[in-house]
């Protein structure tokens, strides 16, 4: 794992949608059989991948995200086969339980309205939280290239999920 630019290792991972999503899809696909849904895994399609993300996710003493995150995941899930929404639930809470996910809330009154307007509810929401926890070195983890930008210019470090499961993430 890199180093922040004062040197201290991030000790906070803060989940976007896409990584958390990524986990669910791949789960649902090769422990449940979800066929379906095998089209819909855009990064982490194989066990390399998978092991990659979850070794990466495994090496941060604390996890969060977001209520606005689990909101999107429900949104997601909705988009499936209903016969196997209780399944993919049963994941997501088993995901989030082994992560031992943590949930921080920013209210829609505390964003800036503008940075809503251009990059969503969501993504403003995780910003928030990475600028609230500065002081614990986060890093915050997304699909989202808007995101990874904002980021970067508020300097907190960030990822892209794509570089996480390459290999290419020191």
């Amino acid at each position: 794992m890199r180093t922040t630019s004062v040197g201290i290792l991030p000790r906070v991972l803060i989940l976007d949608t896409g990584p958390l999503w990524e986990l669910i899809l791949y789960s649902a696909v090769h422990n449940l059989y979800f066929k379906r849904l095998e089209p819909e895994l855009r990064f982490v399609r194989t066990a390399l991948e998978y092991r990659r993300l979850t070794q990466f996710i495994s090496s941060f003493p604390r996890r969060t995200t977001t209520p606005h995150v689990v909101a999107e995941i429900s949104r997601k899930t909705r988009g499936t086969e209903r016969k196997g929404h209780a399944q993919i639930w049963g994941i997501v809470y088993e995901e989030f339980r082994q992560m031992r996910m943590d949930e921080e809330l920013v209210k829609l009154l505390s964003m800036p309205r503008d940075l809503v307007a251009k990059m969503g509810v969501v993504d403003v929401s995780i910003r928030d939280v990475a600028l609230r926890l500065a002081s614990t070195q986060p890093l915050v983890l997304s699909v989202d290239s808007a995101l990874v930008s904002e980021c970067q210019k508020q300097r907190v470090e960030v990822r892209l999920l794509s570089e996480v499961i390459s290999g290419l993430n020191p």
